[in-house]
């Protein structure tokens, strides 16, 4: 078996890579080849290397926007993915239930897991300028206050490891006002919203138990909308428990539904997230789902 390794080097990969190469001894392959990410190329260049040198599995050492990187160059090819979470919140790894507290543990899966067809979403954006971004994504793309919500917790998400710091300085953004905004689904009609936010998602579960795509599932084929818009602050006290409680029914404020593709237009420009990388001043977003696209090794059962 020949294996490479995309180890992100502010995840202090040192001993997942050395696990790695031990394993690979014990197994009679071939030494692996490790590859470290940079800034100006996070996990795709080095992905691609990798299936030039005919590896016949990529290991990526690192959190969601290395995975995602790194996914998005293995999609559509045979060559599975195994991941060892070494980022800051891992929630692709733990929406795929990978172990995340032992690194030898998620090592084994990463190189000796089943492997399963799951789903990739991707992303396109568009500024008032017409240029246009586009990249995958393995969590879910936002667009709305999350984005801002996101840029107060970063220096939380830098000191701390405990996800109760993270949602303090959040608490600023929840009565900020609805954003007018016009939807699409599968290219049927519009519909014009306010909303503090719409999620679209190809997996659900956040840390704490929290789930804010309430079904969704690593290889169901279908992208998931959250649509947020309460009215009041007071609001947020329903949809909060909705997602840590897992309520059934109907939440005020709350919509959800399912789709191969969305469309959203703004009014004036905002900021959008996509697996936790933000991108600002945005006029529109596009999300779709690409079912079945990528072999991911996960633990057995």
């Amino acid at each position: 078996m020949r294996v490479a390794v995309v180890a992100n080097p502010v995840g202090a990969p040192a001993r997942a890579v050395a696990l790695i190469e031990e394993s690979c001894r014990d197994h009679r392959w071939p030494a692996p080849t490790v590859r470290t990410t940079t800034v100006s190329d996070p996990g795709g260049g080095q992905a691609r290397a990798a299936l030039a040198d005919r590896a016949e599995l990529v290991v990526v050492c690192g959190g969601d926007g290395t995975v995602r990187e790194v996914a998005d160059a293995l999609a559509r090819t045979d060559v599975p993915l195994g991941i060892v979470p070494l980022g800051t919140a891992n929630l692709y790894a733990r929406n795929l239930r990978l172990p995340h507290h032992s690194v030898a543990r998620a090592v084994d899966v990463a190189l000796h897991g089943r492997p399963h067809l799951v789903d990739l979403g991707r992303a396109r954006w568009g500024r008032p300028d017409g240029t246009v971004g586009e990249s995958a994504f393995v969590v879910l793309a936002g667009i709305g206050h999350d984005a801002r919500t996101l840029e107060l917790v970063r220096p939380a998400l830098k000191r701390h490891t405990q996800w109760v710091a993270y949602f303090v300085p959040a608490l600023v953004t929840l009565g900020s006002p609805l954003l007018p905004i016009t939807l699409s689904r599968d290219g049927g009609p519009s519909e014009e919203r306010q909303v503090w936010c719409v999620l679209a998602g190809n997996v659900g579960r956040i840390p704490l138990g929290i789930d804010v795509l309430p079904g969704a599932r690593i290889d169901d084929g279908l992208l998931h909308l959250a649509v947020v818009a309460p009215r009041r602050v007071v609001g947020w006290g329903p949809i909060a428990l909705k997602g840590l409680l897992h309520w059934p029914g109907h939440v005020p404020g709350l919509d959800y539904t399912e789709a191969k593709a969305v469309r959203i237009e703004t009014r004036s420009p905002l900021t959008i997230h996509v697996d936790g990388d933000e991108h600002a001043g945005v006029v529109w977003l596009e999300a779709t789902i690409e079912t079945g696209v990528l072999r991911v090794h996960l633990p057995p059962g």
